[in-house]
């Protein structure tokens, strides 16, 4: 019973909107410290810690793993964690995934710039476009 909870909860409570064409660029933020992997591995789909927190009725395992970025090439669009993050432009021509509007940004009285895909970003579609400290702004 417990685990047909938890595939009801995961099928359930996802991130993903309605499916979103995206501009030929977006952006990604993510911490310094992981910067050397994705230099090496691309975006890889996971569960982050401001995911985990925004959903904090679920745990990790009922948590989609996936990347979240934006469509908007304007800074004050960016998903601001409040740390100092690295920025990575993806050309989603390169990348060829399928994105979706971020359901936590809907209805929320602004344009919803922020989406979401399931499916890892290799290296090649992605730049390096701002080292972070990862200091506490």
């Amino acid at each position: 019973m417990r685990n047909l909870i938890r595939q009801i909860l995961r099928e359930t409570y996802s991130p993903a909107g309605e499916e979103h064409i995206p501009s030929k660029f977006i952006y990604h933020k993510s911490p310094p410290n992981v910067r050397n992997n994705i230099l090496k591995s691309g975006l890889l789909v996971s569960v982050g810690g401001c995911y985990k927190t925004y959903s904090e009725n679920f745990t990790e395992e009922e948590c989609v793993p996936a990347i979240f970025a934006t469509d908007s090439e304007y800074k004050d669009d960016w998903f601001d964690s409040t740390w100092d993050d690295d920025v990575w432009k993806i050309n989603t021509k390169i990348a060829d995934v399928k994105w979706f509007k971020d359901k936590h940004f809907d209805g929320r009285g602004y344009k919803n710039n922020h989406i979401v895909t399931f499916e890892d970003i290799k290296p090649e579609s992605l730049k390096l476009i701002y080292k972070g400290t990862g200091k506490d702004n």
